[in-house]
């Protein structure tokens, strides 16, 4: 796919960032699972914290296709960054963007797109899952004030969020509460323990009696199961772009070390096995990112992008497990290891497979818009 000037100078701009900001302490941010706030903050210098918002809202005022672009160069990284951004752009100024009313946007887009403020979307529950109808915290009205009572679990960004926005239940209808860090009731808890994605501050959250006005509702009452749809199906093509930055990845490293590894007195990349094993990486990468990038063109052309979305993070994520499994054949012994990142790659791709909707559920989408 041809990109436009302002495309390939995004494009050029994050690898250039990624080599020497990123791909040095990836490793590390792994291991320790800390938040990486240095690398944010140069990411906001860059605009990348508010890449489609206004320029009026001191956002970069990029298209989804740059969007795309930029969560796959940092996500042959770490994709934690990846995730931080998707979550952050796709889920919370997303849903701002589209359903904030002005004083909303006036107030927080700045912030968000500045990265003075980290967003957090927090929707999923210990027994609800990706089904909404299940969704147990509530909102109590009183006069002009709500007050709230649940919990949430798995909140990408929480760690170090200034704002959240939290999904409750008003009788029979969701709706989308904005919600400041420090507001009183309001509490994270700590870091998850999770397997991949370890650097992207995955955290619970409970509302104990948490009061908010009704400036604080976004779009309407009544609107958030809409809100949640719209968001998770948008920030799904972040993450089938961050899949396809692992997927990358892990081509790259499988075919350089198949090239410096030398067995019975050959490279291994003399094997036609291996060889097979890289010529269904590359194939992978190659279908995954024209659909991503096919598909993110089109969301910019005003067109209707639910299906393609979920067939695009289908196949993303599924190539990107795929091939992370590959380069640890590839890599023998030592992809077992944390000697090479080949190991990250197989924890980061599962995920991608989980966050957002799983494969099955993105499968029973994709088959109910085809019988639709």
């Amino acid at each position: 796919m041809n990109l436009t000037a302002e495309q390939k100078l995004v494009e050029d701009m994050v690898r250039k960032f990624t080599k020497t900001d990123l791909q040095p302490i990836a490793s590390e941010l792994d291991k320790t699972a800390s938040f990486p706030h240095n690398v944010i903050k140069k990411l906001s210098d860059l605009g990348f914290m508010g890449i489609m918002v206004p320029e009026t809202y001191i956002g970069a005022a990029l298209d989804a296709l740059s969007y795309s672009i930029i969560i796959e160069e940092l996500s042959k990284s770490l994709a934690s960054i990846g995730l931080i951004l998707a979550a952050h752009n796709g889920l919370v100024v997303h849903s701002i963007l589209k359903y904030g009313n002005e004083k909303q946007k006036t107030n927080l887009l700045p912030r968000l797109s500045s990265g003075e403020a980290i967003g957090a979307f927090c929707l999923t529950e210990e027994h609800s899952g990706y089904d909404f109808t299940k969704i147990e915290t509530k909102a109590e009205k009183l006069n002009n004030d709500y007050i709230l009572h649940g919990e949430k679990h798995f909140v990408v960004n929480a760690e170090t969020a200034a704002l959240f926005i939290v999904f409750a239940r008003i009788g029979d209808s969701l709706s989308a509460f904005l919600i400041e860090k420090g507001t009183d009731g309001l509490e994270v808890s700590n870091r998850e323990e999770v397997l991949g994605m370890r650097a992207s501050g995955i955290c619970n959250l409970r509302l104990n009696g948490v009061k908010v006005g009704v400036e604080n509702v976004l779009g309407n009452e009544g609107d958030g199961l809409r809100i949640a749809e719209e968001a998770i199906s948008f920030a799904n093509l972040g993450i089938a772009s961050l899949a396809v930055g692992i997927c990358q990845a892990s081509f790259d490293d499988s075919l350089r070390y198949s090239k410096e590894r030398h067995q019975f007195g050959h490279p291994i990349c003399d094997f036609q096995l291996v060889q097979e094993m890289l010529v269904k990486m590359k194939i992978g990468v190659t279908q995954s990112r024209l659909l991503v990038r096919n598909t993110a063109s089109k969301y910019d052309t005003g067109d209707d992008t639910q299906l393609d979305i979920a067939m695009a993070k289908l196949c993303a994520t599924n190539s990107a497990m795929q091939s992370a499994i590959k380069a640890i054949q590839v890599h023998g012994g030592y992809g077992y290891t944390k000697d090479y990142p080949v190991e990250r790659y197989f924890r980061d791709a599962k995920v991608s497979q989980v966050w957002g909707g799983t494969s099955i559920d993105h499968k029973l989408k994709i088959a109910q818009k085809l019988l639709d």
